[in-house]
């Protein structure tokens, strides 16, 4: 049992970036068996799985991660490793906790918000990419996308205290993730006025209805191209984009990649 001091992970580190405001962002590697008893690590994280997977547990939980999952990891919190597949790669977002306290974001709202997974993801695909370009930017455009995670957060509580018919609106929208439903056959569905969707659906999604179901079939399309089973023009196709340059222009407008360049991560 030991403690990983900051930007230290059991994995290969690939790429590393420091804002030095308080940011870490670091992509890990997994090639080879590791180390797979209980550690910890100095400051907070979320770590976005790429690629690969593994079996985690914590202290009352366990649980099977792969492409896609969301992870977070309170300071100083114990958890260990095991049947790691390979090779596995990971993106951690470290934060140290003089910057939790100056823009008033705890660890509990920071591990809440990543239930948001969609937006979550994106955002640590934007962070991501903007530690590649490293530029006199990214420091401080980095810590911007991350304070967007408190308002993840505030659209979360907003909907768990919403009317029956948003959930029922949110599974509907899932279902037909790789279709393109219009409001009034929303609301035909639903038994719902159009203008009450249109109305009340920022408030409790934060954002649009286009813009939301934009969402859903871009991380929908993470997981295909990350199998590379399919080719990207087929990808676009069925996951209800009418062209390719339409996907193309969506995919990187909600993650900073073009879907070639996620591919080759």
């Amino acid at each position: 049992m030991f403690e990983l001091e900051k930007e230290k992970y059991l994995g290969n580190t690939k790429n590393s970036f420091n804002n030095k405001q308080g940011i870490a962002v670091v992509e890990t590697e997994y090639q080879q068996k590791v180390y797979e008893g209980w550690h910890s690590h100095n400051n907070a994280h979320i770590t976005l799985f790429l690629k690969g997977g593994t079996a985690e547990k914590r202290k009352n939980s366990s649980t099977v991660v792969g492409p896609g999952s969301l992870l977070f990891y309170h300071s100083d919190e114990l958890h260990l490793n095991q049947d790691t597949l390979f090779p596995s790669k990971n993106i951690n977002i470290e934060i140290e906790e003089n910057l939790l306290k100056e823009l008033q974001i705890s660890e509990a709202i920071i591990e809440k918000s990543i239930r948001n997974t969609t937006l979550t993801k994106f955002l640590i695909l934007k962070i991501f990419k903007e530690s590649m370009i490293a530029d006199p930017f990214s420091g401080d455009t980095i810590n911007m996308l991350f304070a967007q995670l408190s308002n993840a957060n505030t659209h979360l509580e907003r909907y768990e205290k919403s009317p029956f018919w948003v959930k029922s609106l949110n599974e509907l929208l899932n279902d037909c993730w790789n279709e393109n439903p219009n409001l009034q056959d929303l609301a035909q569905v639903l038994n719902l006025n159009p203008i009450t969707i249109s109305k009340h659906f920022p408030k409790y999604f934060g954002c649009t209805l286009g813009e939301y179901m934009r969402r859903i079939k871009i991380d929908r399309s993470l997981s295909l191209i990350t199998s590379n089973q399919i080719n990207l023009t087929e990808i676009g196709f069925q996951c209800g984009f009418a062209d390719q340059s339409h996907f193309i222009r969506t995919f990187k407008n909600q993650t900073g990649f073009l879907p070639k360049q996620f591919q080759k991560l």
